[in-house]
């Protein structure tokens, strides 16, 4: 106990604590750079929430453009240069684009004196694409968008001030960001050896103490901004996220500059970098780059208004139809050419195929040497594919711009494609250091990879899909947090904070629904716990039976139920309890006992046992298949032994096959009481009638009504998912509970 607290203070110890909280400081720091809401760039309430810094630094018309909007007069004033406004003539004025383009040729050579051999060529392939007839007199220009060049130079003569503030306000961007990069160069180096660990690490604390630093250029052009006399409203707004900057950047600076003591360097050791920390980024670069394919905030293919917000990269890519739902109407109408649309599909796709493949690379990376050449081969191409593949999307864009209906399409930039550049870049750049550094495999070595990461590898695939349909929707809570309408944005203008948690405490009814739908859940959801030791039962008789024919009849005729849907299980019910059903035939046509028929599924009585039951006639022989294959591995010498010792076939069965089924019972039991709140909506919405309704409404029903139920409103959306939330968290607390009274009960738990 005593060498266990000594090693904890040793000095190997604690460097790797202080190298740890070093490079942890600056992978976060380099996180923040990317999140829009708290860039310490936003100085002005009018500049928009969502641009980061790192977009800020790269893009210097992000940053003003919503400031320098201010002044129409300055944006009307960006083609004083004698460039061509296409925006002043409406192509829906024309028979067709040949007359359009003769009027903006005219109006060019009235304007300006453009010369003959500005030729346009994207214009024979539009009409080559669009299949119009090619007037060979008419000569094209260059038909250029204004200028935001001019527009900020008219800005800056029109406010002198409040352009110095910007102008400011963007140089501490760029430092801040390049401060970040140089703590990150620092961050591989101190991965290396002898003196380049100690540099790496020098380079870190210079890194952290020049961020440190910019946060301090921030206040100083939010006060330029704030005491300008300028007419013009740019609601100056303090740099609020500053302070979370500055405090990385001093934690970067304190664990970097700990850490250059303990560096310690021989003679004949060379200074070299591995390739592991690159190998390392690669992965989960190329793991962030597959992500984003799934995301629609970070989609650049959707260049226009009219495409769907809730469009990924993915689907833009691979399904044009989906792609360009929303856009036929503009093809037929012809205020955009479909080739536009087509150049930006493509280029989707090859940016998802250029993932996937770097992809592929990634998982060959944690093989061996020949395995890690090959993976080489695919992230060089795959990165490069991918990141020029954003041309296509940028001249997609700017083509639309030129040639489309600004107010029928309304192009949208598609800033989001700096993210995969720069992501393509750095796989390029980090798998070329990689292959540089990878020793060449032998020439009779096989490719292989280690157990334990093949059985990784293998079980990859679904988590990546249990990632895409189980927690990526998790995005979604979000909405509990606004007054959200369905078809609406969600902005900060309608945040509404916890007012939708706060609703169910608030409104006497809401209570009272709540009240009931737990009690029905709570109800339904315990009957079934009580009986779920039927499935069991039921697969112990089952092996019992010897004849095999007979035993494989019955299960499988108590399996098929588990596949029928509930619609045709309610439609079996009504055939044999309804009016004209089966019972009703046999007790008035046959018997005699009555003289007209009852509708017993309109009866409201006992429906907890009635859904139970038909629960259990359509789940036991499904449920009990995991039973039977916990039957098959009992250890046969076991019962060999107790037929020596003169046991019955049901002391066999009560005294092995039950006490060797528990433990799979338990663990079944504990993940039923975790969902406990979550017994399904199909059979109770199919069931469900007038007399019956307020009995047979549980949670998930009840959260579908809310939403998407006849008569429910578009701003029952949050409330819906704040019930949602509330019976995931319960889930979740009710599985940790259940599996530590199992460890403390019988000493094994399922984690």
């Amino acid at each position: 106990m005593k060498n266990d607290k000594l090693k904890m203070f040793s000095v190997d110890f604690r460097q790797g604590i202080l190298s740890i909280a070093a490079r942890a400081s600056v992978i976060l720091l380099m996180l923040l750079l990317f999140i829009g809401r708290i860039n310490p760039g936003r100085i002005s309430a009018v500049m928009g929430k969502d641009v980061s810094l790192i977009k800020s630094a790269v893009y210097f018309r992000s940053l003003t453009e919503d400031v320098v909007s201010l002044d129409s007069a300055v944006m009307e004033s960006g083609n004083d240069s004698g460039e061509v406004d296409p925006f002043s003539l409406n192509p829906d004025d024309f028979d067709n684009y040949d007359d359009y383009y003769a009027a903006l040729f005219n109006m060019t050579e009235a304007a300006s004196s453009v010369s003959e051999e500005l030729d346009f060529d994207e214009d024979e392939d539009l009409d080559e694409d669009a299949d119009y007839e090619s007037d060979k007199s008419l000569k094209g220009v260059k038909i250029q968008i204004p200028s935001y060049k001019n527009i900020w130079n008219a800005f800056s003569e029109s406010h002198e001030e409040i352009a110095s503030g910007l102008k400011m306000d963007y140089i501490a961007c760029l430092i801040t960001c390049l401060s970040v990069l140089v703590a990150l160069i620092g961050m591989y180096l101190s991965c290396g050896t002898n003196k380049l660990r100690k540099i790496g690490y020098i380079i870190m604390a210079a890194g952290g103490a020049l961020t440190a630093l910019s946060m301090i250029l921030y206040p100083v052009a939010y006060s330029i901004i704030a005491g300008t006399l300028d007419e013009l409203e740019v609601q100056a707004q303090w740099p609020a996220f500053r302070s979370l900057f500055l405090c990385f950047g001093i934690l970067v600076l304190i664990t970097s500059a700990l850490n250059v003591p303990f560096g310690k360097s021989e003679i004949t050791e060379k200074a070299s970098i591995p390739a592991a920390p690159f190998q390392m980024t690669i992965r989960v670069l190329s793991l962030l780059a597959f992500v984003l394919l799934f995301i629609p905030g970070a989609n650049p293919a959707r260049i226009s208004e009219k495409i769907s917000r809730n469009m990924s990269l993915f689907t833009s890519g691979f399904f044009y139809k989906i792609y360009t739902n929303n856009l036929q109407l503009a093809f037929r109408r012809g205020w955009v050419p479909e080739s536009i649309f087509r150049l930006v599909s493509l280029s989707a796709l090859i940016t998802d195929i250029g993932i996937i493949v770097c992809g592929v690379g990634a998982c060959m990376s944690v093989g061996n040497n020949k395995l890690k050449r090959y993976g080489h081969f695919c992230l060089l191409p795959g990165s490069l594919i991918f990141g020029f593949a954003q041309i296509g999307i940028l001249r997609g864009y700017h083509q639309e711009v030129v040639f489309g209906n600004l107010d029928r399409t309304r192009p949208l930039e598609p800033s989001s494609m700096i993210i995969y550049v720069v992501l393509a870049a750095v796989i390029f750049l980090f798998t070329l250091i990689s292959f540089i550094k990878t020793p060449a495999p032998e020439k009779d070595e096989k490719c292989h990879i280690d157990q334990p990461l093949q059985l990784f590898l293998m079980l990859l695939p679904f988590l990546i899909l249990i990632f895409i349909f189980s927690y990526l929707p998790l995005w979604g809570w979000r909405y509990a947090f606004f007054d959200y309408e369905a078809g609406g944005t969600i902005s900060m203008d309608n945040w509404v904070g916890w007012k939708w948690f706060a609703a169910p405490f608030k409104n006497e009814q809401t209570r009272k629904d709540i009240v009931i739908v737990l009690r029905n859940t709570l109800a339904m959801s315990g009957l079934g716990i009580l009986t779920s030791w039927c499935p069991m039962l039921f697969a112990i008789f089952l092996a019992e039976i010897k004849n095999n024919a007979s035993r494989r009849i019955i299960q499988t005729l108590t399996t098929i139920p588990n596949f029928i849907s509930w619609v045709l299980v309610y439609a079996i019910a009504f055939c044999i309890f309804g009016t004209e059903g089966f019972i009703n035939n046999l007790l008035v046509k046959v018997l005699h006992v009555k003289e007209t028929g009852t509708n017993y599924l309109m009866n409201g009585g006992s429906i907890w046992i009635k859904m139970l039951l038909w629960g259990m006639w359509k789940g036991l022989g499904w449920s009990a298949i995991m039973y039977i294959a916990a039957i098959s591995g009992i250890d046969q010498q076991l019962y060999e032994a107790a037929t020596v010792d003169g046991a019955g076939r049901f002391q066999k069965m009560w005294h092995i096959t039950l006490p060797e089924l528990i433990p799979t019972y338990v663990v079944l039991l504990i993940l039923s009481i975790s969902n406990i709140l979550s017994n399904g909506m199909d059979q109770y919405l199919v069931f469900k009638n007038p007399n019956n309704k307020e009995a047979i409404q549980v949670l998930d029903l009840y959260v579908y009504q809310l939403s998407l139920g006849a008569g429910s409103g578009s701003n029952n959306i949050p409330f819906s998912t704040v019930v949602s939330m509330f019976k995931s968290v319960v889930s979740v607390i009710l599985l940790f509970i259940t599996n530590r009274i199992s460890k403390i009960v019988r000493g094994s738990s399922i984690f």
